[in-house]
């Protein structure tokens, strides 16, 4: 059984497509009548078709070729301001430029319809791509710190008797260091989760970024204890008026990532300063492992991107810098990457705005707005 067609009426962006173009074509060549002939002018009209095929839709070109045959009838040919047509020439030109205009209006308006399928399946493997690889880093640092628990846990209830009392505190020291690590990795998920759906609050406070240095050693624990901490700035530091959660966070993530690289013993220095000029306050954790190169600097920022290959549980989900850029960014600030010292080693940058009180609230307001 064959249902019948039912035609439509256009849609609000084909109508002003046909309308607008149409128009622009009927200006056009009413200023250049005297100069082109006939079947020139007729171009404009057909330009007109091609800009509803490429904007609108194949309808909306088939519509504007039929509106631009009767404008064109209607105001060029003779007798003018009639539908008639007293040369057979004249005639001869509106028809072939009535079927020009379908077909290339036709043709056209089906090639956009491809290109956007084509950016649509586009997405959607895009989209599948980065759910994959969502699952697989989840599913691979999850699972990593909560193997090492258990076979902790185990080992403590099974060997009781055998384990000597330096054993039973190795082993509940790297319970509680995995745990702090399966926390870092899912307080990463819920701020990605919160950042990508706009949800971070910034809820600020006044806070000395000592405190902020302070808190984010502690919550690290032993995942500084190969390294070497300095730190280097200067007790006059002006406060920050940020959410000291979030900038906490991102300091963590950057210094896990630097502790992540470093080779036994290496040294791992977190300096600050304040720029007058810029009124921020910037401030760097360099470290001494292999380095990013130069190509690399801004991917590392991008959500699952990982820098070298391996074993995944030493290089990460590739979330963690992502996250310091979005929590900085919430804040008005910025991070970049450059070279360590003398070369060596990488120097995470990262710089937030010495706000006023009364300025941040007016742009949170205006953020919520």
């Amino acid at each position: 059984m064959i249902l019948p067609v039912t035609p439509r009426l256009p849609n609000r962006q084909e109508f002003l497509s046909v309308v607008i173009s149409n128009l622009a074509a009927l200006l056009v060549a009413w200023g250049l009548y005297t100069w082109l002939a006939l079947a020139d002018l007729s171009l404009l009209f057909l330009t007109a078709v091609l800009a509803c095929a490429i904007l609108a839709s194949s309808y909306a070109a088939l519509l504007s070729a039929v509106v631009g045959f009767l404008t064109f009838n209607f105001c060029f040919t003779a007798p003018h301001f009639s539908l008639a047509v007293a040369d057979r020439e004249q005639l001869l030109t509106l028809l072939f430029f009535l079927l020009i205009a379908v077909v290339v209006g036709k043709v056209a308006g089906d090639s956009r319809q491809r290109m956007l399928a084509l950016n649509a399946s586009r997405l959607a493997e895009e989209q599948e791509r980065l759910r994959s690889a969502l699952l697989a880093s989840v599913s691979h640092d999850l699972r990593t710190p909560l193997a090492s628990i258990i076979g902790a846990a185990s080992s403590l209830r099974t060997l009781d008797a055998q384990l000597t009392p330096q054993d039973r505190i190795e082993l509940l020291d790297g319970v509680l260091s995995e745990s702090e690590r399966l926390n870092r990795y899912i307080q990463n998920l819920l701020d990605m989760t919160r950042l990508g759906h706009g949800e971070l609050k910034i809820e600020r406070d006044w806070i000395a970024f000592d405190d902020i240095v302070a808190s984010a050693c502690k919550r690290l624990g032993t995942a500084l204890d190969h390294c070497r901490v300095e730190q280097a700035w200067s007790p006059e530091l002006p406060l920050l008026y940020a959410h000291p959660a979030l900038i906490e966070q991102a300091l963590i993530n950057v210094l896990e990532n630097a502790a992540r690289f470093s080779p036994p013993n290496g040294l791992i220095v977190i300096a600050a300063q304040h720029n007058v000029d810029a009124q921020t306050l910037q401030f760097s954790v360099t470290d001494q492992g292999p380095g990013i190169p130069f190509e690399m600097r801004q991917q590392v920022f991008e959500m699952f991107f990982i820098g070298s290959s391996g074993d995944r549980s030493l290089h990460g989900s590739g979330l963690g810098l992502a996250i310091c850029r979005g929590m900085l960014g919430a804040h008005g600030g910025s991070v970049y990457v450059d070279e360590g010292s003398n070369g060596l080693g990488t120097r995470i940058v990262m710089s937030l705005p010495l706000t006023a009180p009364h300025k941040a609230a007016t742009d949170e307001e205006a953020v919520d707005e």
